[in-house]
């Protein structure tokens, strides 16, 4: 009896060991994919844009601050797509969007939470989104309860205009009937700042 727990064990262990790990998959950063991360446990990339924000529009909020802005078209996440798009007008490259607003222009890491007390809406701050036909969302997740996260700015080179840092958060859905999540895990970004 205690070898069969004993064999049990041991193939319990070699069965986690053996596991995969989805992270090892994310592509490196290149020109087309200046932003990688996991989504939900599968790997996710796109395209990101950091401009600064204008401190005449946004007064102390707008002060030393970038928006980041990503986008890609992968297919649609497995688990976060509730309908088919049955039409496609417009640019219909797009698929995706993953948005941090009014980041502090500085190096150091900020709570999600800090990022939302500037945002204008509950919509911006930060969030993600399915896109149907380029430009119209047809689902949404944002930094509401229970929301958690991160964004940690590594370098902030304004007169070189580069950024770099990474980020993990969990967004949760904006319908009030759905309880799915976004979860993004190391995440990664290297990019120019637009002024």
């Amino acid at each position: 009896m205690k070898n069969g727990l004993y064999l049990l064990v041991l193939f319990g262990c070699l069965w986690a060991c053996s596991k995969s790990n989805n992270d090892t998959n994310i592509p490196p950063l290149d020109d087309t994919k200046n932003v990688t991360a996991s989504l939900n446990d599968s790997v996710w990339y796109g395209h990101g844009i950091a401009s600064k924000v204008s401190p005449l529009v946004d007064g102390d909020c707008g002060r030393n601050r970038f928006n980041l802005s990503i986008s890609n078209d992968l297919p649609y996440p497995k688990g976060l797509r509730q309908a088919a798009p049955s039409i496609c007008a417009g640019p219909c490259d797009r698929t995706q969007y993953l948005s941090f607003e009014k980041v502090p222009l500085a190096v150091g890491k900020y709570d999600i939470a800090s990022l939302n007390a500037c945002a204008s809406t509950q919509l911006t701050g930060v969030n993600y989104g399915l896109i149907i036909g380029g430009d119209a969302i047809f689902s949404s997740y944002i930094a509401k309860e229970p929301a958690s996260g991160w964004i940690e700015v590594t370098k902030a080179d304004t007169i070189a205009n580069v950024l770099e840092g990474k980020f993990e958060v969990t967004l949760v859905s904006r319908s009030t009937t759905s309880t799915a999540t976004a979860r993004f895990r190391n995440g990664l970004f290297s990019l120019s700042l637009t002024k």
